[in-house]
């Protein structure tokens, strides 16, 4: 009966999965529309799947236009400057949505072409030749784009490479999966560089024959020195703190020219472990020409849990609490206007976890630009910064900051802004992980929670020395000194594990002399005479032994702690065994006659080696006192030890650096 009603669930259960429709998968579409020379791109959103509580949920767009032009607009237009088939790119991200990211979606844009629309880039300089943004912060199992926007800021046309740095070696495992690279104006893959040892110069450029380059009628002086030394200690450091490089080669830049390259990469599982933490990209670019100079590009984004705008993240999510006094940590809370409307305040009150210094706070950046607000009020726009007993507080005063949802607002990042602040450590911060939040406030709308930043502290190793002596409680003068060291958590503010080795020594001691007199050895029927044996037993012991206690320990104080734990201990015993035999007879008096002396039949003494090989197992507990997390502290360890099947009560006292 049991096999058909196991079957029968079985098939129900089938039939029922059978039933259940997997979740669609969502994706975005769009439609093009000519207009003159250009084209009119219009996207078509999936239904959003509104988190509860957050703000309206809303998309944002990131357009290829299959050109090396891109637009971070909703409705962009563009004029591509030759006419042909070119297959545009859809790639939009769901804010305050708990879905999944929708698919990006690809189509062929048939024109005749135009004028051409002016390149978009992403330098935030002037003068900068390379620069990254993502259209999207990095969050685990989805994609991301990177833009790598690199141009010619001097007068001379020139080849080079483009590098892209990405996976910190800093945090334990990488965060971003390379997938592919799209260009547009001739650049080739050239990953066998990247490879190459770092300080290997190019090839020898003749600078005796290059004193002076003729540029536009102007002489422009050679660098000091040849450009590839500084690229090279560029690299050099770059390969140092990343794991994965991607190059790619690129020719015939133009003075003024400007180009875009479009990178997609995947985000690993491993995100999930460093969410709210900061991680980095950094762009290289290395021109061939000796008078172009080399520059390099640091991107600092935050991984998310999911796409909301208004965060809080940290610079290190993981900290080593043995260098804590030389830490500094840097916190950066994101936000963003949902409006209709601008917004003239902005109100951060940011929550700070026991053991962060409010006093040390520093603001290191902020967005919009403005000034730190005078002592006396003023007028125009500042920074508020104040501290609270539980955090700090930072007001933006005076400021226009558009909303993402007002009329003729098209540039998304104009209705972001941030706040930048460096805040250090107290000395004695507890050794627990701790998290920050906080709270926005626009205007006077009801306040937006961002999430929870949390760093936790890496475990550490706290090795340490330790020498002692242990004896049995009614006896002080038969005990041994040992030495040794042990290991453990640093400073642990938990129950923790420690493990010990400890070497014992007790040098040569003589046992207590024991004597058997008058042993009667022979004695006739009518004791005449009579043979006694007398012996003395006498030598001495003395060991090395090896110890492996492992015990649990708990700090409660700086000064006071206590443990427990068990012990093995192999006991090596040597020393030698005397024994001196005197065997004598007596002869009985007779009547009137003297009495005769003992006779001595033999008086022999012999010395055997002796050693001994055992095993002894104990149970113990132990009170400590002094620096009990890091330093030289005080122990008092007893309990009772197994040896020969009895059990007896010992002690140690030891004292303990722990580093």
């Amino acid at each position: 009966m049991r096999k058909p009603a196991i079957f029968a669930a079985l098939l129900f259960v089938y039939n029922l999965s059978a039933q259940t429709p997997a979740a669609p998968t969502r994706e975005a579409d769009f439609e093009t529309t000519p207009d003159g020379q250009a084209t009119r791109f219009t996207p078509q959103f999936p239904p959003l799947q509104q988190i509860a509580g957050a703000p309206e949920a809303f998309y944002t767009c990131f357009w290829e236009f299959g050109d090396g032009h891109f637009s971070f607009e909703e409705n962009p237009v563009h004029i591509y400057s030759k006419p042909g088939d070119y297959a545009a790119l859809l790639d939009v991200t769901n804010n305050y949505d708990d879905g999944k990211k929708p698919k990006k979606k690809k189509k062929s844009v048939l024109t005749g072409g135009g004028s051409g629309t002016a390149m978009a880039d992403v330098f935030p300089a002037k003068n900068q030749t390379i620069a990254l943004k993502t259209n999207s912060q990095p969050k685990a199992g989805e994609g991301l784009t990177c833009i790598i926007s690199y141009r010619n800021t001097s007068k001379l046309t020139t080849d080079g490479r483009v590098h892209l740095f990405f996976n910190e070696k800093k945090f334990p495992a990488s965060h971003f999966r390379f997938d592919t690279a799209r260009t547009y104006f001739g650049e080739m893959a050239d990953n066998t560089y990247s490879l190459a040892e770092p300080g290997i110069p190019e090839p020898d450029f003749d600078w005796t024959a290059l004193l002076e380059m003729p540029a536009g009628g102007v002489s422009t002086p050679l660098p000091a020195e040849p450009p590839f030394a500084e690229v090279q200690e560029m690299l050099r450091k770059a390969r140092g703190a990343y794991r994965g490089e991607q190059v790619w080669r690129f020719t015939q830049l133009r003075p003024g020219e400007k180009r875009n390259l479009f990178v997609d990469l995947s985000g690993t599982v491993n995100m999930l472990k460093d969410t709210t933490a900061f991680i980095h990209l950094e762009g290289i670019i290395e021109p061939f020409d000796p008078v172009v100079p080399p520059e390099r590009f640091e991107l600092e984004i935050e991984i998310v849990s999911s796409h909301d705008p208004n965060l809080i993240a940290v610079s290190d999510n993981r900290v080593n609490y043995r260098f804590l006094n030389r830490q500094q940590l840097d916190y950066k809370v994101r936000f963003q206007n949902n409006g209709e409307g601008p917004a003239s305040t902005v109100k951060l009150d940011v929550e700070i976890p026991d053991g962060l210094n409010p006093g040390q706070m520093r603001p290191v950046a902020w967005y919009p630009e403005c000034p730190i607000c005078p002592k006396t009020p003023a007028t125009g726009s500042c920074l508020d910064t104040a501290t609270t007993k539980d955090g700090l507080v930072f007001t933006f005063r005076n400021i226009y900051l558009p909303g993402s949802r007002q009329k003729g607002v098209a540039d998304k990042d104009s209705t972001k802004g941030f706040v930048k602040y460096r805040i250090e450590p107290e000395r004695d911060m507890a050794k627990r992980a701790f998290r920050s939040r906080a709270k926005i406030v626009f205007d006077k709308n009801p306040p937006i929670y961002t999430n929870f930043s949390k760093t936790r502290f890496k475990p550490g190793l706290s090795p340490g020395l330790k020498a002692g002596y242990a004896f049995p409680p009614d006896n002080t003068g038969e005990g041994y000194v040992f030495a040794g060291a042990s290991i453990s958590p640093y400073k642990s503010w938990r129950i923790f594990p420690q493990i010990e080795f400890l070497t014992g020594f007790k040098g040569q001691t003589d046992l207590q002399t024991t004597q058997y007199l008058d042993s009667v050895v022979f004695a006739d029927a009518a004791f005449k005479r009579v043979t006694y044996r007398d012996s003395t037993l006498s030598g001495n012991r003395g060991f090395v032994s090896f110890e492996v206690p492992v015990l649990l320990r708990k700090n409660f104080s700086r000064f006071f702690g206590v443990g427990a734990g068990v012990s093995a201990r192999i006991l090596l015993e040597d020393g030698e065994d005397n024994t001196r035999v005197i065997v004598t007879r007596v002869t009985a008096a007779q009547p009137g006659v003297p009495p005769t002396p003992p006779e001595l039949l033999r008086d022999e003494t012999s010395t055997l080696p002796y050693s001994a090989t055992s095993t002894q197992f104990s149970v113990f507990g132990e009170f400590n006192f002094g620096f009990v997390r890091a330093g030289p502290n005080l122990s008092l360890r007893a309990g009772a030890v197994m040896d020969g099947g009895k059990a007896r009560s010992f002690v140690q006292v030891s004292l303990e650096v722990k580093l």
